[in-house]
């Protein structure tokens, strides 16, 4: 497959660490992704029945994680070896990607009803990765706890760490959150995605970002998956480079 994605795309993805892709996924996959959670979903919910989904799962954040499936071949082809979506990571990191094994699972969101407003959770992931991918299997209205980013955060947090890839802090956690950087991003207003089903956002491993609170009537359905270089192993641990973009070749010739 040729390049996917344009010069303003790449730009977009490197001045705001994130990006998304419109209606890239198959049909028939994401049907079976929605069919298997709710295959396993606990009797209390319903799937013919919406009043059954507000506030279920509120004592984890109003989240399930669901991972029964995140080994399937289907569930790998939706996502990790989408056509599309596999060529868009070889354009931002190189063709030499790790094969996929598995995805983290479907991530599901749930109404949370007429509960107070509260601030949504800014963190950075903790595991090593180089380009993560959030993929709508279902509609995702705007305020329906779509992935929620601070654009620019991933330029800010990156030097916040003593290595490349993996979590690090140079400080403790509580003294990084302490630093004038991280107050600054956190009082910036975040970006809610959204959108259709088979919409994906693409999104650096250093970005600030949370779950967003799903104040509609649907259920937010996602499966998420973690893009890695080969070389990702022999690299996590080195010093962080000044240059962030150094494993990134299509965001340098960008």
């Amino acid at each position: 497959m040729t390049n996917p994605l344009s010069t303003d795309q790449l730009l977009f993805f490197r001045d705001n660490g994130y990006l998304v892709l419109r209606g890239v996924l198959d049909p028939a996959l994401m049907a079976q992704a929605r069919d298997s959670w709710w295959t396993a979903a606990p009797e209390t919910l319903k799937r013919d029945d919406p009043e059954t989904w507000v506030g279920a799962f509120s004592d984890s954040r109003w989240t399930w994680k669901y991972r029964e499936t995140q080994d399937r071949p289907w569930l790998i082809e939706l996502l990790a070896g989408n056509a599309t979506l596999r060529a868009a990571a070889a354009q931002m990191l190189g063709p030499e990607l790790e094969e996929a094994e598995r995805v983290r699972g479907i991530y599901l969101v749930f109404p949370e009803g007429d509960v107070p407003e509260r601030p949504v959770y800014l963190h950075v992931d903790q595991h090593p990765f180089h380009l993560g991918a959030v993929a709508y299997i279902d509609d995702v209205p705007p305020g329906g706890g779509g992935f929620t980013v601070w654009p620019g955060s991933h330029k800010r947090f990156y030097h916040f760490f003593r290595t490349a890839y993996t979590f690090n802090p140079v400080d403790t956690s509580q003294e990084v959150r302490e630093q004038a950087a991280w107050r600054e991003v956190s009082q910036q207003e975040p970006v809610g995605t959204f959108g259709s089903a088979g919409d994906v956002v693409l999104w650096h491993h250093r970005l600030g970002h949370s779950a967003g609170h799903n104040r509609s009537r649907r259920v937010r359905q996602a499966v998420l998956y973690d893009f890695k270089r080969t070389d990702l192993a022999a690299a996590q641990d080195e010093p962080t480079p000044d240059d962030m973009w150094r494993d990134w070749p299509g965001i340098r010739e960008a």
